[in-house]
């Protein structure tokens, strides 16, 4: 149970969703509020929709903003301040007596896990919109969609991103400050001041993709950002993403995230 002061503001609940030994609770927390030291039965996840917060651990903190996926063991006591505007989010629960489907992702889920952006930030999205889907089949594809979320970050574990070399780390660094930019393989390398077959090597062996996919990825996330929390006209995210045209963006966002564009904002619109 987790104590408030009597003057913070309360969260929201939104939505709340029983599946299975899941709970799913989409939420918002006000601009100003907190919350004190805490931890839960099972292990968690969370995903940030919107806003920016602060998450205190033992020994760190961590920067939550829009498209963070983190990963809290149960027992693992942390605290939340919201000190920079109001926060919306999605958090899924696992019941401790939940074994089903999720054996092989033990270890997973014994250890944090934090990442910003790219396949499990798609995949998250994905989940999300599957949430907010009120039909029949929506509890079947979320339970899918979690375990290839926990599937995502066992294979970036196995990876070497932890020990990723100096140049693949300035490269990912560009891709996410410039998504829609045009980048290539030539100019990255000369900007991290590596040969470009180094570059495509270290950076796979670090991340798992080439830096063309996780340019893409990078992109479709601003763009499912845009989508669900802004009005802005489909032509001119695709232009903001660094897509060619609509077209190709319609293609490419449904290819990856299994909806169009139009069929996703509708679904994932932020609630007022």
């Amino acid at each position: 149970m987790v104590r408030r002061p009597n003057d913070t503001p309360a969260p929201r609940t939104l939505r709340q969703v029983r599946i299975n030994g899941m709970t799913l609770t989409e939420g918002t927390h006000p601009s100003g509020s907190s919350l004190p030291w805490h931890d839960h039965g099972g292990p968690t996840l969370c995903f940030v929709l919107e806003g920016a917060f602060a998450e205190y651990v033992r020994g760190g903190v961590i920067d939550c903003r829009p498209s963070t996926f983190k990963i809290t063991p149960a027992g693992e006591q942390h605290w939340n301040r919201f000190h920079l505007g109001d926060v919306h989010g999605l958090l899924v629960e696992i019941d401790t007596e939940r074994r089903t489907g999720i054996e092989p992702f033990t270890r997973v889920l014994a250890r944090a896990h934090h990442s910003e952006g790219g396949a499990e930030s798609l995949l998250a999205r994905r989940l999300y919109a599957e949430f907010r889907t009120e039909d029949e089949a929506a509890s079947l594809a979320i339970e899918g969609l979690l375990l290839e979320l926990l599937a995502s970050v066992s294979r970036s574990r196995n990876t070497t991103a932890a020990a990723a070399p100096p140049y693949a780390r300035r490269a990912l660094a560009l891709l996410q400050d410039a998504p829609a930019a045009q980048h290539s393989l030539g100019t990255i390398s000369a900007e991290v001041g590596v040969h470009p077959a180094t570059l495509a090597r270290g950076f796979r062996r670090a991340y798992g993709c080439t830096p063309g996919q996780m340019q893409r990825r990078l992109r479709l996330e601003f763009a499912a950002h845009q989508l669900s929390a802004t009005d802005r006209p489909l032509a001119t995210i695709a232009q903001q993403a660094g897509f060619f045209d609509q077209s190709h963006f319609t293609n490419a966002f449904r290819r990856q995230l299994g909806t169009s564009p139009m069929q996703y904002r509708r679904t994932t619109r932020t609630p007022t």
